[in-house]
């Protein structure tokens, strides 16, 4: 007498199958905001990390910011700049860039990051700096690729927005994320 096997019926294997596509494609459907939302969390820690070398370039000179307003420093210059351009005593932000960032401070894409510095004009504290930088640095779209930081001085933040302070040595930094939104982070 034969014995007959038992096997998965033609049904069983195509369910099976079917089961698990659906979860190979909700896992890979997932997989691109998990990226952009990594990235997006790498690029709040860069802002931190310029808030505390912000911080740090304020403890060595007497609470001073760095020089200059109205200026962007464009990371892919301080890379190839050199000594001559940019002395070892250069306290403007390109020096604060040189100096207390370096050639490492790079979205996570790989690209230098570059500072706009501008000074809140806000006629009163708590009001939001009405220059157009620091206001439109929420409306930069990330798809310009400039990574661009908007650095606020006599600022810090309100939300996702720059608000004037009484103190003009505090800064508030902007960043427009990846997947939606600003970033804002103060002194």
């Amino acid at each position: 007498m034969r014995k007959l096997r038992a096997g998965f019926t033609i049904i069983e294997v195509v369910l099976v199958l079917a089961v698990a596509g659906l979860i190979f494609l909700v896992v890979f459907s997932a997989l691109p905001a998990m990226q952009v939302s990594s990235r997006d969390t790498q690029r709040r820690e860069s802002i931190s990390t310029l808030i505390s070398k912000i911080k740090d370039f304020q403890t060595n000179n007497r609470g001073a910011l760095p020089n200059g307003t109205d200026v962007t420093v464009v990371g892919d210059n301080i890379e190839k700049s050199v000594t001559s351009v940019v002395s070892a005593s250069d306290s403007s932000w390109v020096g604060f860039y040189r100096d207390y960032l370096g050639k490492a401070y790079r979205d996570p894409l790989g690209y230098m990051y570059n500072l706009k510095v501008v000074k809140c004009e806000a006629r009163n504290a708590d009001q939001e700096c009405p220059n157009t930088d620091a206001v439109n640095a929420k409306n930069q779209f990330f798809s310009d690729r400039n990574y661009t930081i908007v650095v606020v001085t006599g600022a810090t933040c309100y939300g996702d927005t720059a608000v004037g302070t009484a103190s003009p040595r505090k800064v508030a930094a902007l960043y427009k994320l990846e997947g939606a939104g600003t970033y804002c982070q103060g002194t």
